[in-house]
């Protein structure tokens, strides 16, 4: 979007809710990026405030969801925040290959919580994520990169896989193309951000992310058969929080139904025992922090932690623990043994150490297994 065409640009007005558009500049490539932002009025300064974060269709910018994003808010007393995320999706956006959900789109929406969070009482425990379409895409792909950062994500007829999406053969497959650099097959490189992009590669993250999936059974644009694929992914996971609801309906959004649904939520204070992470670039994932082992590489690591529960020698003294970690393709993987309470292990498998409350294995490619002890 050109600066002209941002200082045009006329805020609605929204009973409640004082509107106003700022410019943040990315933590990633420094490009300042455009938001709405909506503090509720008369709100008490310093009490914490839950977070709505609402975002765009595949192919509109920030500004469109305002009023309808705007009104949720100010009925429930929340902030909001509108990012950019890149723009459109679309094969005339300049920035194309920035947008549909890359990774810069990703630190973008990020970026866009954390500039509430130094200017307004985010509660922290309280940020939801709401996206239909090409925002429930986003939505999804956040819930996955991020599980950790919000208390509950809802998204309607989101494209969970791009590769599936341009198979339709609809008028989106060049805006697919024009995102991912080319049509699936073109190369490794292109197949690796058909991937990446899709949030059917990393759902298993979000198993202890509050994610709502709704998509009406007559979707033509944004066939249902693509989200249920996505939501059996999940199947072999022991227990996760993925709903996943159809409906007769076409590609529409219940957005009031599915708010009033992620406002019962709140973040967990208690870490997940189990983890099963898939990553594309190097990050945390609550006390995990995974690196794949080469470019163009997914990384994926199970973490299961036992006898977390159990308890020995007197209250709050836990018994002895195990982590039970399968690697496969990651490069460096490290332990945050200070959030879960961990004390140093008894052993260690080789190439791994402790330092500063952090156990450090570097397993490298291929696959790797290990059991670790904890007094």
């Amino acid at each position: 979007m050109m600066p002209d065409a941002q200082a045009q640009y006329v805020l609605p007005t929204i009973e409640g809710l004082a509107l106003q558009q700022v410019q943040v500049p990315s933590s990633v490539d420094g490009k300042l990026q455009p938001l709405v932002v909506g503090v509720p009025t008369g709100y008490a300064a310093g009490t914490p405030i839950p977070l709505l974060v609402g975002l765009h269709t595949w192919s509109s910018e920030y500004r469109q969801m305002v009023d309808e994003y705007g009104a949720q808010a100010a009925r429930r007393g929340w902030l909001l925040v509108c990012p950019h995320f890149r723009g459109p999706n679309l094969a005339t956006n300049p920035a194309a290959r920035e947008a549909g959900g890359s990774i810069l789109a990703q630190h973008d929406i990020i970026d866009a919580i954390s500039y509430m969070k130094d200017h307004f009482p985010v509660d922290a425990r309280r940020i939801y994520l709401v996206g239909a379409s090409g925002g429930g895409h986003m939505t999804c792909l956040m819930a996955c990169k991020y599980p950790d950062v919000f208390a509950a994500c809802t998204a309607w007829c989101p494209i969970t896989d791009l590769r599936d999406w341009h198979a339709q053969g609809n008028s989106y497959a060049p805006h697919v193309e024009a995102v991912c650099g080319g049509a699936p097959g073109h190369s490794a490189e292109v197949d690796f951000e058909y991937l990446r992009r899709s949030p059917r590669t990393f759902l298993t993250n979000a198993a202890h992310c509050n994610l709502f999936i709704g998509h009406g059974d007559k979707d033509n644009i944004i066939w249902p058969e693509q989200s249920w694929k996505s939501f059996r992914v999940l199947k072999d996971l022991p227990a996760h929080r993925v709903l996943f609801h159809s409906w007769s309906g076409g590609h529409e959004a219940k957005t009031t139904e599915g708010l009033d649904w992620a406002a019962q939520h709140t973040l967990p204070s208690k870490p997940p025992d189990r983890l099963d992470i898939v990553t594309d670039e190097a990050k945390a994932y609550f006390w995990l922090w995974l690196e794949p082992a080469g470019p163009l590489t997914l990384g994926r690591c199970t973490a299961i932690l036992e006898g977390a529960g159990k308890l020995a020698g007197g209250a709050g003294t836990p018994a002895q623990r195990t982590l039970q970690l399968s690697a496969q393709d990651v490069g460096m993987l490290r332990v945050d043994l200070d959030a879960l309470n961990l004390r140093a292990p008894t052993n260690l498998p080789e190439g791994a150490q402790v330092d500063g409350g952090q156990l450090i294995w570097r397993p490298g490619a291929g696959k790797h297994q290990c059991t670790i002890l904890f007094p």
